[in-house]
C-alpha cells in the first residue's frame, strides 16, 4: 500500500510541508515586516520586527519596539485638525490642542477607531499580530530574491526573545523551506530562551551596549551581568556545534561609550572569549528621534549626535590590537560574509 501523499500549502514559489506548521496556535505582535534589506545579514532580506523590548536605551533607534503590547502613532505633521479622531474615540481620549490632537495615554485603549476615521494616515495602529505561518508566508514572497543572493529571513525587534516561543516557530518553518535564518537580540533574558532558537538560526547578532555594568544600566535601564554571561555562552555554543555564526555588534554613540577606556575593557571582554568572533561598529544615527513623540515618549539624547569616522577607526583598531581573536568591522552593511572567523562559520 502507497503511504498518503504529503500535503503542503502554497505559498509564493515554495511550499511549506503542513507537518511544519505549528502544532498550537502562537501569535507573534510585531510592529513592522521591511523587505529587501541589505543590513542585517547576507543578500536581500526580510526583517520581521518583534514588539517589546526590556531596555530602554537612550539611544534606542525605533521606540514603537519598546511597547509589547498595540498602541496608536500620530504624526502631527500628516493632521489636518478635521476632529474625526475625536468624535469616534470611545474612550474621549482624544482633544484637540493647539496644531494638533492630544491622546491621552492612560485612557487609549489602542482600539483603532481613530486610525481608521483619519483620512489622512495621521493615526495608526502600530503592532499587529500574526501567526509564525503567515509571517513565514510573508517572508517567502521574495523567495527567488534570496535564492540568487543568499538572503533570507532576520527576526529583530524590540527583543525577539520576549517573544521566543512565535520566533521558534517562524524560524523553524524558514528552515523548513531553506531559507537562511538570522536573529537580533540584546542577550537580556534567560539563556533558555536565546538556547531555545539557536539550532535553527544561522547568524545571532547580539548587542554589546557598555561593558561596565553600571554605565550600562544608567543607558539602558538594567545591568549587564545576563548579557555578557549570555554572550560567553553564545560564543561556547557556536564553537561546540559549529553554528549558528555570532557577529558582536557595537553600538558607538558619541560622549556615551566611546572613550579610550570603554574602547579598551571591550577589547578585553572579546579577547577573552573561546574563539574567533566577528565584531561590528555601529555607528549612532537620529533616524528614530522624531518617533518618540509619535507614541508619546520623549527623547532623552541629543538629536545632532554625528558619528565620528575617525573615532570609529580608532575603536576598531583598540579591538585590532587587543583582540586577536576579532574580525571586525565598521557599519552595519560592510561585513564581508566570506571573511568571518572558520571557527564560527555555520
Amino acid at each position: 500500500m502507497r503511504p498518503p501523499p504529503v500535503l503542503v500549502r502554497r505559498t509564493g514559489l515554495n511550499r511549506i510541508p503542513t507537518e511544519s506548521v505549528p502544532r498550537q496556535p502562537t501569535k507573534a505582535m510585531v510592529f513592522d515586516i521591511s523587505r529587501y534589506m541589505i543590513e542585517d545579514g547576507p543578500g536581500i532580506r526580510t526583517n520581521v520586527f518583534f514588539k517589546g523590548c526590556p531596555l530602554r536605551c537612550v539611544w534606542c533607534s525605533n521606540p514603537f519596539g519598546l511597547s509589547p503590547r498595540q498602541e496608536v502613532a500620530y504624526n502631527h505633521r500628516k493632521c489636518t485638525l478635521c476632529g474625526a479622531c475625536v468624535g469616534v474615540c470611545p474612550e474621549n481620549a482624544c482633544s484637540i490642542e493647539g496644531d494638533r490632537v492630544v491622546t491621552d495615554r492612560q485612557r487609549c485603549t489602542a482600539c483603532g477607531k481613530c486610525a481608521g476615521a483619519c483620512l489622512t494616515h495621521a493615526r495608526v495602529i502600530v503592532g499587529t499580530e500574526y501567526s509564525p505561518l503567515e509571517i513565514v508566508e510573508r517572508v517567502n514572497e521574495d523567495a527567488t530574491f534570496y535564492r540568487r543572493g543568499g538572503g533570507g529571513v532576520t527576526l529583530s525587534g524590540g527583543e525577539v526573545l520576549m517573544q521566543a516561543d512565535a520566533a521558534l516557530e517562524v524560524l523553524r518553518l524558514a528552515r523548513g523551506l531553506m531559507l537562511h535564518t538570522a536573529i537580533e537580540t540584546s542577550a537580556h533574558a534567560q539563556w533558555e530562551r536565546l538556547e531555545l532558537l539557536l539550532p535553527y538560526c544561522d547568524i545571532v547578532f547580539v548587542d554589546l551596549k557598555h561593558v561596565d555594568s553600571e554605565r550600562h544600566r544608567c543607558l539602558t535601564g538594567w545591568s549587564n551581568e545576563l548579557i555578557l554571561e549570555n554572550i560567553r555562552r553564545l560564543v561556547d555554543y557556536s564553537a561546540s556545534h559549529a553554528s549558528p555564526v555570532v557577529v558582536l555588534r557595537l553600538p558607538v554613540i558619541p560622549g556615551l561609550n566611546d572613550d579610550e577606556s570603554t574602547m579598551s575593557e571591550t577589547a578585553r571582554f572579546i579577547a577573552s572569549l573561546r574563539t574567533a568572533i566577528a565584531v561590528n561598529i555601529l555607528p549612532y544615527h537620529n533616524l528614530g528621534i522624531t518617533k518618540y513623540e509619535m507614541v508619546g515618549l520623549e527623547s532623552t539624547i541629543d538629536g545632532d549626535l554625528d558619528a565620528d569616522a575617525a573615532g570609529l577607526q580608532r575603536y576598531c583598531d583598540h579591538i585590532r590590537a587587543l583582540a586577536a581573536n576579532a574580525v571586525c568591522s565598521i557599519g552595519g552593511g560592510e561585513i564581508d560574509y566570506d571573511r568571518l572567523p572558520k571557527s564560527s562559520k555555520a
